[in-house]
């Protein structure tokens, strides 16, 4: 008896464990995928590489379908880098460039549609960064109805410092055009640290819109330094044709206060750091005849957190009401490093009923410097107004950023940037303070924004990049991914040889 019920038990075993691997034999398996860092290049006339990272669970193979374009590894399995090399393209005599071409290389797995990077191999092509070092870029274009004209505009210690320039891509060199002023008999407000210029032209005047306060290290009532807590924004005014060649005029400090400064400044009180508010990276707008200027400003005289605020414009060097909030950090991704909202600047929609006003989030030292923006619905006649933060849309996410975690060690000549030896050591990380511009020819819309080279904190190492824009079919603007370090990237349309 007991051997029966020793030969039922296996029985049941064998047949348990027989049901059990054919249940494990029929459960799906993870269904197959093929993804790539990259579906386009744009390459210069030189022979070269490019790295792609292929993300797959299974095996996949590459075949290039131009003859001039090879690569590495012709097949694999699971996810690894794989190079792309390309041959140059000259004429004969090996220094003028060939005419345009473009290949593709395919990539398959089983199970996959196939996937294809294109490859397009030109003379005109251009490398980030355009001008080292630029930290807060900004460019205005100028378009006479004969040529466009583009001014760089950058700080340059306690200075403004213009460039003039064809192309986009070449900014050449810049000079100073103006100074921040002395202490005479009266302490100036604006005497050291000169941040962010924007040249502007509005009815056929220039004006340069800038922060600066006191030397940081200067002891202030309590018998400590000062710091940055003077920053105001002040404007100056060029009447000549030529910013660059024309004298500059100082028109004074800008009112950026709130309810109870704008009693004092009304009732005659002369504008002052009693009376107005930290304020910095002030940018100007129209909308119909009206001009406004949106800035980013501390909550208080006691509260350092950086918020975005508004104000009408009584003429482009005066301000005559109190300012309005628009935008606190109110996501996480706002307030990774610090909460601070700064940077605005805008950009209106192609068919004109939208406005963007994109702005910077986190602190400016740190690779978690990135762009968001806020949306205006100018078509909504209930909802148009500037002045009503209920009025502008946030995004729900970041818009742009990148960070590569290259840090300065990296580079033995870190303290020659542009060293051509070493150029190419370098990534993209804290991408912000941004402006737009448009093509020579004016059918492209061009983001223009600082990067830091290396992950580590600092002030140093910003250098002006700049990219295309495209729009999306809901009518917000589409950044992409920041472009790599020394990426070769398509010149703007209609840029002049």
């Amino acid at each position: 008896m007991n051997k029966f019920f020793k030969i039922l038990f296996l029985s049941v075993l064998i047949v348990t464990a027989g049901c059990s691997c054919a249940k494990s034999a029929s459960e799906p398996t993870e269904k197959p995928y093929l993804k790539l860092s990259v579906s386009q290049k744009i390459v210069s006339c030189k022979s070269g590489s490019f790295e792609v990272y292929i993300n797959s669970n299974a095996s996949w193979k590459v075949t290039s379908q131009a003859g001039w374009i090879h690569v590495n590894v012709e097949e694999g399995t699971g996810s690894r880098n794989i190079s792309v090399e390309y041959d140059a393209n000259y004429l004969e005599d090996g220094v003028t460039p060939a005419a345009e071409r473009t290949g593709t290389v395919r990539i398959s797995a089983e199970g996959t549609i196939p996937s294809r990077i294109t490859v397009k191999q030109g003379a005109r092509t251009f490398k980030n960064p355009v001008f080292q070092p630029m930290p807060d870029p900004y460019v205005w274009r100028e378009d006479d109805g004969q040529s466009v004209t583009y001014y760089p505009c950058k700080s340059s210690g306690s200075g403004v410092n213009l460039g003039k320039t064809s192309k986009l891509t070449e900014f050449g060199g810049t000079k100073k055009v103006w100074s921040c002023p002395a202490d005479g008999a009266v302490k100036v407000w604006n005497r050291a640290n000169l941040w962010a210029p924007e040249l502007v032209r509005i009815d056929g005047v220039w004006y340069i819109y800038y922060a600066a306060g006191r030397p940081s290290s200067e002891l202030g009532p309590d018998g400590k330094e000062l710091g940055y807590s003077t920053q105001r924004t002040g404007v100056l005014r060029c009447t000549s044709a030529d910013p660059t060649t024309g004298v500059w005029e100082d028109m004074g400090m800008l009112f950026t206060g709130d309810e109870e400064d704008y009693k004092k400044y009304s009732a005659g009180e002369k504008l002052s750091v009693d009376n107005t508010i930290y304020a910095i990276d002030m940018t100007v707008f129209r909308i119909g005849s009206q001009l406004y200027a949106i800035w980013s400003g501390n909550v208080s005289k006691t509260d350092g957190n950086q918020r975005l605020y508004i104000a009408p414009m009584e003429n482009p060097w005066t301000i005559n009401s109190p300012r309005i909030e628009i935008s606190r950090p109110d996501y996480a991704w706002e307030k990774v490093s610090r909460s601070i909202n700064e940077g605005p600047s805008v950009i209106f929609s192609p068919d004109g009923t939208k406005l963007f006003c994109v702005y910077s989030a986190n602190a400016s030292w740190t690779k978690a410097y990135c762009l968001g923006w806020l949306k205006l619905d100018l078509a909504d006649s209930q909802k148009n107004d500037p002045l009503v933060k209920a009025n502008w849309e946030k995004s729900p996410n970041h818009t742009f950023w990148r960070c590569d975690n290259v840090s300065k060690s990296s580079n033995p000549n870190a303290d020659n940037p542009t060293n051509p030896s070493t150029m190419h050591i370098g990534g993209v990380h804290g991408v912000g303070h941004n402006t737009f511009t448009k093509s020579p020819d004016g059918t492209e819309d061009w983001i223009v924004y600082h990067v830091k080279r290396y992950k580590d904190d600092g002030w140093d190492n910003r250098d002006c990049f700049l990219q295309k824009v495209n729009w999306n079919e809901n009518g917000t603007p589409d950044f992409g991914t920041p472009v790599g370090w020394q990426e070769d990237i398509e010149v703007p349309s209609g840029e002049p040889l």
